[in-house]
């Protein structure tokens, strides 16, 4: 697990580094998740389209995060995640120890999780990949462009902390 701790309410995105955001840190693909990936454990998958279509491919995310939103619109869905199922806030643009707490705790259940966020869940992918261990992947998608898979090693997670670092801390 990532050594950091959690301090504060919180963390807000500085507006000038959203483009620092945009780097992609794993493999983009589109479609299905390939098949070299679907026994890799833990499985984080980080937004509505990311979760569904891992659930419609037969792999069930270890840890799936949710808004029911993609590209600011409403999304429905009709998943029947099994397991366990926490309800946290996340305001855009922020990410919350709420947040933080659910994600590192999901982790550490044995049983599938889905973090249902009111709010945005868009900035969950830095503390997925700061929280899940080496060796795990966390997915999260890219509009237009698929979904990018990362392998979690200590290179990404030290990116995710700086991402952290650049934020302004709430507290």
């Amino acid at each position: 697990m990532c050594a950091m701790e959690f301090h504060g309410k919180g963390y807000v995105l500085r507006e000038e580094n959203r483009g620092d955001l945009r780097i992609e840190l794993g493999k983009v693909v589109t479609g299905d998740l390939p098949t070299e990936y679907a026994s890799k454990r833990p499985i984080v998958a980080v937004g509505d389209v990311v979760t569904e279509v891992l659930y419609r491919q037969g792999v069930t995310p270890d840890v799936g995060v949710i808004d029911n939103k993609t590209r600011r619109g409403d999304y429905t869905h009709e998943i029947r995640y099994p397991g366990k199922k926490v309800r946290v806030v996340n305001p855009p643009g922020m990410i919350t120890r709420d947040a933080w707490d659910a994600i590192r705790d999901a982790l550490n259940t044995p049983e599938p999780v889905l973090v249902m966020v009111d709010g945005e869940e868009d900035l969950l992918s830095i503390i997925s990949i700061m929280l899940c261990p080496e060796g795990g992947i966390v997915i999260y998608g890219i509009p237009s462009k698929g979904m990018i898979i990362n392998l979690v090693d200590q290179e990404k997670k030290e990116k995710c902390q700086q991402a952290i670092n650049n934020m302004i801390k709430v507290e």
